[in-house]
């Protein structure tokens, strides 16, 4: 991950958290390890399954304001595009990240129950760890320097046979979603127009888009767009907007001083009111009371 994010004013802190860096193309992958520590910046997302195995130290995240920690020598996935944060870091250690596309990761074949939690924003914890994870992990992070197309192919293989045993031999979930998808799995060019869909909105969501928008980036026309999106993803395309720009708003609530009627226009509402009504559906609560609650 990306700690520090360099931007030309203050007032960009809270308005480019975008890291296109970790949206890799539909059929590939990456893999890095670093020493992790606290952003310095408010938080990051990317539209993109991250996965984390910790090595000698815990890491506290915030996933919209609210916080989880993840144990060392636990295999942690979750969905990138939920805004998150590094806000601690326990010990002295090093973390291994791997990004998978959505296409990519809508290939493997998981259990429903799985690929729907990670896409509707759960964090979810394998709860095995065998001896082998940690030269594992290490043998990934090494192994990705080498740019041979059939042992990237082989390293996926194994990632992907590591993800598919947690998903089958079971898993704890450390922060549940406030929505819920239904993701239906599409062949590979309904998966990839899908991807482009939900890069765009991730990536564009702070602006007045529309269907038609969404649409013409991923190349299709709007009626099938709004197909195949309601079938693969369970939501129409503007109420996944309005859930992505509300988890924005989430975390700049519990992140920043910012001013509601701030934070409503800077996720893409075009009025207080908007906003009001559509946080209160989708948390139960005012923007308010949510700052409070998260401070």
């Amino acid at each position: 991950m990306v700690q520090t994010r360099e931007t030309e004013s203050e007032d960009q802190r809270y308005l480019e958290f975008v890291d296109r860096q970790f949206v890799p193309d539909h059929e590939e992958f990456l893999v890095t390890t670093h020493v992790p520590r606290k952003f310095n910046s408010a938080y990051h997302h990317h539209a993109s399954v991250e996965v984390n195995f910790l090595r000698g130290c815990e890491l506290e995240y915030s996933f919209s304001g609210h916080r989880v920690t993840l144990d060392r020598r636990r295999v942690a996935v979750f969905w990138g595009s939920i805004p998150h944060s590094v806000v601690a870091v326990h010990g002295s250690g090093s973390i291994v990240n791997i990004y998978v596309s959505l296409a990519q990761f809508l290939k493997w074949g998981l259990p429903a129950e799985f690929r729907e939690a990670i896409l509707g924003g759960s964090v979810l914890v394998a709860r095995d760890c065998g001896e082998w994870e940690d030269a594992a992990f290490s043998n990934w992070a090494a192994d990705f320097a080498n740019p041979d197309p059939a042992w990237r192919q082989l390293l996926l293989g194994e990632i992907r046979h590591r993800i598919t045993r947690m998903a089958l031999q079971g898993y704890s979930v450390l922060l549940t979603s406030p929505t819920t998808v239904a993701v239906n799995v599409q062949g590979a060019a309904a998966m990839r127009h899908t991807d482009r869909m939900l890069r765009f909105i991730a990536e564009n969501y702070e602006l007045q888009v529309s269907v038609d928008d969404v649409a013409r980036h991923a190349g299709l026309s709007s009626s099938y767009a709004m197909m195949l999106f309601k079938q693969t993803v369970g939501v129409p395309i503007m109420t996944h907007v309005n859930h992505v720009r509300l988890s924005h708003a989430q975390m700049l609530l519990a992140t920043s001083d910012a001013k509601i009627l701030s934070i409503a226009l800077d996720c893409g509402f075009n009025s207080l009111s908007s906003f009001y009504a559509a946080f209160r559906k989708f948390t139960n609560m005012t923007p308010a009371a949510f700052r409070l609650e998260v401070r």
